[in-house]
């Protein structure tokens, strides 16, 4: 920890290492789940083979930026604002993925 005078500074701690692999893939599986629904949508609901391509890229793609968030945590006395940020992003495509599949097996 670092000191500021009496008071302990959390600001000055460098990001996990693994925090930059889990936001980049927490971005990449956001994309990948916005273009699977912008090409079914165009394709009005006719997934073809690049649908499915991109919603399992997506899917792990969300799985791997948990992964690298949760081995970021490991890190001692780092800053994990942005691995917490790419576990949400991923969290949250993993839920939809989820819940597309509830609907579709209904």
């Amino acid at each position: 920890m670092k000191y500021v005078g009496d008071k302990v500074s959390y600001i000055r701690h460098p990001f996990a290492k693994n925090s930059y692999f889990s936001l980049g893939l927490g971005l990449v599986c956001m994309l990948l789940a916005t273009g699977t629904m912008i090409v079914s949508v165009r394709n009005a609901g006719q997934a073809g083979l690049v649908t499915g391509a991109l919603g399992f890229s997506s899917i792990v793609a969300a799985v791997m930026g948990i992964w690298f968030g949760f081995i970021s945590f490991m890190e001692k006395e780092k800053n994990y604002i942005l691995a917490k940020i790419g576990v949400g992003i991923a969290l949250v495509v993993i839920i939809f993925w989820l819940m597309v599949l509830v609907v579709a097996l209904r």
